[in-house]
Order: C-alpha cells, then sequence, then structure tokens
C-alpha cells in the first residue's frame, strides 16, 4: 500500500504498520457524513492508541493540503493524515462510500469494513476484539 503524508508531501512509511492493527478512515472534506464521523475517529484514536492501535486518516480530497490540515486541526485530528497511491484505492476496493472505514490486521488484511458514518460501537468492538 502505498501513502503519502499529506503534511510533507514525502512517502508515509507502511513498513510502521506491520504488526500493528490499523484502522484506515477515508473521507473527504466536501462531504458532510465525513465531518459527522471524525469525532469519532477521533475518540477511537484517543482510546486504542496507548494499546497499539494505528490510526490513519485517508484524504480522498484533491484540495491543497494547506487547507485540508486546517480542517483536520479543526476538527481535533492528532493522527496521520496520509493521501492515497495510485493503487491503494485498487488494493481497498470495494469502497462504496465516503466516509468508509477499514480495519486491518497487523498482516495488512481486511478484518473488517464500516460503511460512514459508521456506529462507533461497532467498530469500537471490532478493535477490541482484535487487540
Amino acid at each position: 500500500m502505498t501513502l503519502t503524508d499529506l503534511a510533507t508531501g514525502q512517502a508515509f512509511e507502511t513498513q510502521n504498520l506491520k504488526g500493528r492493527l490499523v484502522l484506515l478512515n477515508l473521507w473527504a472534506a466536501w462531504s458532510p457524513a465525513s465531518a459527522k464521523e471524525l469525532p469519532e475517529v477521533v475518540d477511537l484514536n484517543e482510546k486504542f492508541s496507548k494499546k497499539g492501535l494505528i490510526t490513519l486518516g485517508v484524504c480522498l480530497d484533491d484540495a491543497p493540503p494547506a487547507g485540508l490540515l486546517v480542517f483536520a486541526e479543526r476538527h481535533g485530528i492528532r493522527y496521520p493524515l496520509v493521501r492515497p497511491g495510485e493503487q491503494t484505492l485498487d488494493q481497498l476496493n470495494p469502497i462504496e462510500t465516503i466516509p468508509y472505514t477499514i480495519l486491518l490486521n497487523s498482516e495488512g488484511k481486511i478484518l473488517q469494513r464500516f460503511r460512514g458514518p459508521f456506529k462507533p460501537s461497532e467498530v469500537r468492538e471490532a478493535i477490541e476484539r482484535n487487540l
């Protein structure tokens, strides 16, 4: 999976994800449903990052990074924000809606998909089962 760090424009080091449970939240600033879901993602990150969960915000927006980073800050996002590489979305398909959240196991395999806005209790239970 190829990702680009939204803040730096550099390649995001995905080898840091190996051996870890990863929550990918695919979102866009223009999506009201994404804005509605972001506080829940922030809460999940705050609760489970200390237990080993890695949360990544995968931005599907074509807007300039500076504006997206301001949007993220206003929504309290403190986890890494990335843009998908050319093949990444193909690897994650089907992506049925925006927002869309995917839980990956320690080997990078998809454990579960959540159409957004998701039910926080369902995502929380899936994380707890797999940490």
